[in-house]
């Protein structure tokens, strides 16, 4: 009686197996080859210990690196990493610290570039120590280093060129401009409803103004720091904060049309 359900099942569980198998055969690893300079090392205020990667991928992937002391991580600055085409070939990944640490291990890794999961990983073990000083003088890089970063300015750029001319769609200029004007018209938008309502319609108005103050005296404080980028946060909340005050006047101008029988 069960024979007729043997068979399908079975091809089924076959067919998951194999799919699983060529996923597990799929090509992709990572080899740290050398690091710079040579472990054990002690370095400076913003030295960079780089590392040489050996890969081979059958997709497009980016390296990624964390370093760790006593098995906690201690990952501070780190050089981030460019697009990397199916093929073999090798990457640069530096560390470094500004204050002091100790770094006892290093984990690099293959990230798939779609899907943003780890594929292939490698470890291995260091003994560096950043003092948090600056040093007495410029070290020496290998010649290595200049090559491959060289190569990773090139994939930069190739990549940023590629970005820019890519078609843009119609909602991005428009919601750039909206984000923008945003900014002016949420606090004139604010006042004025705060002026003129009254009871609960005026408390529903006051729930954006507490945080967004917050967030404009951040952004105060970040201008007379010296930052370039203090608009940012006021960029991406003052338009969702004038959108809820819009949609409070408009559900309050409905609410006091009269009703017509």
């Amino acid at each position: 009686m069960l024979s007729p359900f043997i068979s399908p099942t079975l091809r089924f569980v076959l067919f998951l197996l194999l799919f699983v198998s060529a996923l597990a055969c799929a090509e992709v690893s990572v080899r740290v080859i050398e690091g710079d300079p040579g472990s054990p090392a002690t370095l400076g205020h913003w030295e960079e210990y780089s590392l040489r990667i050996a890969y081979e991928t059958d997709r497009p992937i980016r390296v990624r690196g964390e370093a760790y002391s006593a098995g906690q991580r201690v990952t501070s600055m780190t050089s981030g990493s460019p697009r990397y085409d199916p093929g073999t070939g090798e990457a640069l990944f530096w560390f470094a610290f500004t204050k002091p640490a100790r770094v006892d291990h290093i984990t690099v890794w293959a990230e798939d570039e779609q899907a943003h999961v780890p594929v292939a990983q490698a470890d291995v073990k260091v003994s560096l120590t950043w003092t948090g000083q600056q040093p007495a003088a410029r070290r020496q890089k290998a010649a290595w280093v200049a090559r491959l970063q060289a190569e990773r300015d090139r994939r930069h750029r190739e990549e940023a060129q590629a970005y820019a001319n890519r078609p843009i769609p119609w909602w991005e200029p428009v919601l750039f401009m909206a984000a923008g004007w945003s900014i002016p018209l949420y606090f004139i938008v604010q006042v004025v409803v705060l002026w003129r309502w009254r009871g609960g319609w005026r408390i529903a108005a006051a729930v954006p103004a507490v945080p967004m103050l917050l967030i404009l005296g951040h952004a105060i404080f970040a201008f007379f720091a010296g930052s370039n980028i203090f608009p940012l946060i006021l960029i991406f909340t003052c338009l969702p904060a004038l959108i809820y005050l819009l949609v409070l006047v408009a559900l309050r101008r409905f609410r006091r049309q009269p009703e017509h029988i």
